[in-house]
């Protein structure tokens, strides 16, 4: 799954680079989660240990930053208090991010800051999303993905646009 952002304007002389830095705010991030309660930093793991996906290339020197997230969350099936692992690691371009939950749900995406393909010179926010979780959660999933990526991306784009 694929999701782009609204339009960020260049035109108060954003550059690229600080976009890029913006969007890399780990905290800044956790916090556009609409059902967060809670998070708090966790100990990192040793660099040599993680699994991080092939094709992801991290910025030197390679670092992963661990939070645990606790979101108050209303469904039928995982009841109303989730407790989450995220797991961030900074690339060239932005980061990639992986998110444990319960019940073996896992999502990985890759953050990244791109030229607008319009020609205007403004950027944008592109997120690639891989998602597994068992079939039973899969359509719940999928509908909170849809509908909370709007409300992500537009808080995202707003605070990288703000300088």
């Amino acid at each position: 799954m694929t999701k782009v952002s609204p339009r960020i304007s260049t035109s108060g002389g954003l550059a690229r680079e600080a976009a890029i830095e913006k969007l890399r705010d780990h905290t800044f991030f956790i916090k556009c989660d609409p059902h967060l309660v809670s998070f708090e930093a966790k100990p990192s793991p040793a660099w040599d240990s993680y699994d991080l996906p092939k094709g992801v290339r991290p910025l030197s020197p390679p670092q992963v930053a661990v939070y645990a997230v606790k979101d108050n969350y209303e469904n039928p099936i995982m009841g109303s208090e989730i407790n989450s692992t995220y797991e961030f690691v900074a690339t060239a371009d932005g980061f990639w991010v992986r998110a444990r939950s319960p019940m073996g749900t896992t999502m990985e995406s890759t953050f990244t800051v791109r030229a607008a393909g319009d020609g205007s010179g403004d950027l944008e926010v592109v997120q690639v999303c891989d998602c597994r979780c068992n079939k039973a959660l899969m359509s719940i999933v999928k509908k909170d993905l849809d509908k909370n990526y709007t409300l992500i991306h537009e808080t995202l784009a707003q605070r990288i646009g703000q300088t």
